[in-house]
């Protein structure tokens, strides 16, 4: 037969509570895409809002100086002299002026092709004479990096965070179907248990009921034989003695517990008696001697005839004696 053990080793067995590290595996996953969107527009905005500062910036410099002095006859070479070590190494700027219909503007670094009108800034210049318009255009990595930046940073910490918990919560589901195993385990070795001590009590019963059945019946046939049967210790007193001793000496067997057996006899029987005691003891064997049992009560003897058996034990050695008792009966 199929132990269950077997079977449940045969099937596919999840480990309890998955569903917690798949929750906390998405949930982290949701969130740390909603933040990285967050933060990516917010960083995005502090870039376009630095670039704006930066561009007007250019334009009070170019107010500043122009309103100095006089733009000079070259004035290309001026605007480069002017720009050349304030123009930040990500910004494009185009200067044109507005006096003259011309695509060639007066001065041109860092933009190259058509102006992107979605990230260029324009601004009308008119210091003293001259009416320009300024004209700065980004470097679309300045505003896209720093956002790509904190984005990449953002799903690292929040792969890494999400794995993490995922990870200690697989770690868990992994003790607790451990401990599941080991309840298991418990919970069936606990039903052997109890089996088996329902299985001793039965056995017990039904041996406590044989016993008993067999002190019954040892008690119906000391009954119907009619014979005394008694227990002595190694110095002959009485241990145990059955009902019937009433009948020869006229005392309950209570009476006589600590009595010595030898009192009971005859005096002329008791060194005999004694001789058979001792060769039961030397000989191990069953002895058998006839002699008188004394009645007080009504001052006779009953002729009986005597069985001895020693009892020896393999540690201390002669423990008792047990006896049998037959009166005899003439014809």
């Amino acid at each position: 037969m199929e132990s269950p053990n077997a079977r449940m080793a045969g099937r596919l067995r999840l480990w309890p509570g998955l569903w917690i590290p798949a929750c906390i595996l998405l949930i982290g996953l949701a969130v740390t895409a909603a933040l990285a969107t967050v933060e990516s527009g917010r960083t995005r905005e502090l870039a376009e809002t630095r670039y704006h500062y930066q561009h007007q910036t250019l334009v009070n410099l170019l107010l500043a100086r122009t309103s100095e002095q006089n733009p000079p006859g070259n004035t290309s070479a001026w605007l480069e002299a002017l720009f050349d070590e304030v123009l930040p190494p990500s910004l494009g700027i185009r200067i044109d002026t507005l006096e003259r219909h011309s695509k060639q503007p007066l001065f041109q670094v860092g933009t190259s092709g058509e102006i992107d009108p979605t990230l260029a800034l324009r601004t009308e210049v008119r210091p003293g004479r001259v009416n320009w318009m300024l004209t700065t255009v980004p470097d679309p990595a300045m505003l896209d990096q720093a956002a790509h930046r904190v984005e990449t940073i953002v799903w690292t910490a929040g792969i890494t965070l999400s794995g993490l918990m995922s990870v200690l919560a697989l770690l868990l589901c992994k003790r607790l179907q451990q401990q599941s195993n080991t309840l298991s385990e418990l919970t069936q070795k606990d039903a052997t248990t109890q089996l088996q001590m329902t299985n001793l009590q039965i056995e017990k019963s039904a041996l406590r009921h044989a016993l008993n059945d067999s002190e019954q019946r040892s008690r119906d046939l000391v009954a119907l034989s009619g014979a005394t049967i008694g227990e002595l210790d190694e110095s002959g007193k009485i241990g145990f003695i059955s009902a019937q001793i009433a009948e020869l000496v006229g005392r309950a067997p209570t009476d006589l517990a600590g009595t010595r057996f030898d009192q009971l006899i005859a005096a002329e029987y008791r060194e005999n008696f004694q001789r058979a005691l001792e060769s039961a003891r030397a000989d191990q064997s069953l002895e058998r001697i006839d002699l008188s049992i004394d009645h007080p009560e009504e001052e006779r003897t009953v002729p009986a005839v005597i069985r001895i058996l020693a009892l020896h034990d393999p540690v201390i050695g002669l423990t008792g004696f047990r006896i049998s008792v037959q009166p005899l009966t003439h014809a």
